[in-house]
């Protein structure tokens, strides 16, 4: 049986030989080059780590803002679609005999039709000197928000008309107009028109 010894390691003093070097250089090289294919394998996953995170947390919190954008003021809002509607507003015009944009009445609205609510209403009056423009400020306070009606009654021309000129909560936004009537006494103004959003 024969024994081979193992190679003997060189020594500083032995001649080197320049295939040799060229291979460990390229060895070093190679060595290299893998330590930055590792490198770029590890950034690559952490930056998708990091986009997967990133894309689950933002959707969570776009859930969570559209549940929250539910609220039911939110929701009654879009109940509040548009079409047709009736307002019967009574025992405000006839409280104070004011001229001057101040209160003249507290009463009581009902609205039907593409709002339906009802509430307590403040009716504010405006005249003009000669009495030919009536102005009369309706402010209808509902379970699901407030609604400004503003009338103006011609009485040269004996026309009568209203509009929305703001409304808060479920009737943010709602704009509407049409036309206003009273009975004979003036206690109870029936506006009637479209509302939309």
């Amino acid at each position: 049986m024969t024994v081979t010894a193992p190679p003997r390691p060189p020594r500083p003093s032995d001649p080197v030989d320049r295939q040799d070097v060229e291979a460990l250089v390229e060895a070093l090289f190679e060595e290299a080059r893998q330590r930055a294919r590792r490198r770029r394998r590890v950034r690559m996953a952490v930056v998708a780590c990091v986009v997967l995170v990133g894309s689950t947390v933002f959707a969570v919190f776009e859930r969570t803002a559209e549940s929250q954008n539910s609220s039911p003021a939110l929701t009654a809002r879009s109940g509040v679609a548009g079409g047709k509607v009736k307002v019967v507003i009574a025992g405000t015009n006839d409280k104070y005999d004011v001229h001057d944009g101040s209160l003249a009445g507290i009463g009581t609205f009902k609205a039907t039709g593409a709002i339906n609510d009802a509430g307590k209403a403040l009716a504010y009056r405006t005249v003009t000197r000669h009495g030919t423009l009536i102005t009369l400020r309706y402010v209808a306070k509902g379970k699901k928000g407030t609604i400004t009606y503003v009338a103006k009654i011609d009485t040269n021309a004996g026309t009568s008309r209203w509009t929305i000129a703001s409304g808060t909560k479920a009737y943010k936004g709602l704009h509407g107009n049409g036309s206003e009537t009273e009975n004979a006494s003036y206690t109870v103004s029936i506006l009637k028109g479209t509302v939309l959003r």
